[in-house]
């Protein structure tokens, strides 16, 4: 089956079916996480996803199984293009390396659930976006700490090689109560 995927590299996705089958996998592959956490994965909402499938600022991986949309990984070096990222940041502790264009966020890898037993697609679509930035680039991430564990080995299975990594900052969702609350 392997042999049977394909990964397509575009900056606009066009078709409208693509881009509405796209926001399903991109939900349904949230939509479990999202019950086990407060932090909201998948942080676009479907107008949101549409605008960025439209946006050429955004590089899109597009993964076929067997000539079916499977998945993708979105990527930009327009860091204002991410709401809930402070390009500011960037700009400030990586001058040379933001001023370069080389700083890149990585809003989503989805896979369809249907694929998930396909256990190398994602990591064959991480690699293969990540490859096209080249050795200067600079990769950003957020996760939640209940990803904590598996986000870093899954970027390790996609680079396919040593890499370094540095946590920037945590967000910690915390609730305060007299009684207990369930």
């Amino acid at each position: 089956m392997e042999s049977n995927i394909r990964i397509i590299e575009t900056l606009v996705m066009h078709e409208e079916s693509e881009r509405k089958l796209l926001w399903d996998i991109y939900h349904a592959a949230f939509e479990r996480l999202n019950r086990r956490t407060p932090i909201h994965h998948g942080g676009f909402d479907a107008s949101q996803f549409d605008a960025v499938l439209l946006d050429e600022d955004f590089t899109k991986f597009l993964v076929y199984a067997d000539d079916e949309l499977a998945g993708a990984t979105l990527i930009t070096n327009v860091l204002a293009k991410i709401p809930w990222v402070n390009p500011g940041y960037f700009d400030d502790h990586y001058p040379n390396r933001a001023a370069s264009g080389d700083i890149f966020f990585l809003p989503a890898v989805v896979i369809d659930p249907k694929h998930q037993d396909l256990r190398l697609i994602g990591s064959r679509l991480l690699q293969q976006s990540l490859t096209t930035l080249g050795e200067n680039a600079v990769m950003a991430v957020d996760y939640s700490e209940t990803l904590r564990r598996s986000l870093p080995a899954f970027v390790q299975r996609g680079m396919g090689r040593t890499f370094k990594g540095e946590i920037l900052d945590r967000l910690v969702y915390q609730i305060f109560y007299y009684e207990d609350p369930s």
